[in-house]
């Protein structure tokens, strides 16, 4: 028996008791939490999308990559760039390479 068996076996069961209205309102409020995090997520764009949208090659973008510029990030077995990322190079930033 581990220590961490002996702790369990002491722990008495806990009973919660709630009304309805309760258990409700922190569903609602969990609810919402949840929602609010999806809408934070980053957009991102796969890099077919990002070579179209700055008119640079696969090169460039992995030139960028590889000196931290423009990073992409793996989804799916893809690169994915994120959304803000290509915004902030479009409005102006330093260009760090060729189509």
């Amino acid at each position: 028996m581990t220590s961490s068996d002996k702790l369990e076996s002491r722990q008495p069961e806990t009973i919660v008791v709630t009304s309805v209205e309760t258990l409700k309102s922190a569903f609602r409020q969990w609810a919402g939490e949840q929602a609010r995090e999806t809408a934070d997520r980053e957009a991102m764009l796969d890099e077919a999308a990002v070579r179209h949208r700055l008119g640079k090659s696969h090169a460039t973008l992995w030139r960028w990559n590889k000196s931290g510029y423009l990073t992409f990030h793996k989804v799916g077995g893809r690169n994915c760039y994120r959304l803000s990322d290509i915004k902030r190079i479009e409005g102006g930033k330093a260009d760090l390479g060729n189509t």
